[in-house]
């Protein structure tokens, strides 16, 4: 179990050492597109609140690239997951630029606004 979890981070660039790790690092995961998305909005409006709204943008869609895009280093060890179901509808979303932008402005009027 002490090797399941040191093994669990979705940053690790090698795979969990047994399947207790590659099932800790998919219990981990929190794969839903709206709480992933808002999450990346809170996190930029809090960690960099001098950034205009453009800027955000640009902050949350390198973000998502960055981990969870094709090639992004969040890595998933059980391909039959829910998880792995959930990523390819986020990746999908990733990749429809205006529907991506059209979610943001929203979280983004939302939190801004304290709607949430």
């Amino acid at each position: 179990m002490k090797e399941a979890i040191e093994d669990h981070r979705a940053s690790n660039k090698q795979a969990p050492r047994s399947i207790y790790g590659k099932i800790v690092a998919e219990a981990d995961r929190i794969i839903a597109p709206e709480v992933t998305l808002r999450r990346t909005v809170q996190y930029g409006l809090s960690h960099y609140p001098e950034m205009d709204k453009e800027q955000q943008y640009a902050r949350f869609r390198k973000h998502l690239n960055d981990k969870y895009a094709e090639g992004g280093y969040l890595k998933l060890w059980i391909p039959q997951s829910d998880n792995a179901e959930r990523l390819a509808e986020l990746r999908k979303l990733i990749m429809d630029e205006e529907e991506l932008q059209r979610v943001f402005d929203e979280l983004y009027t939302n939190e801004k606004n304290g709607d949430v």
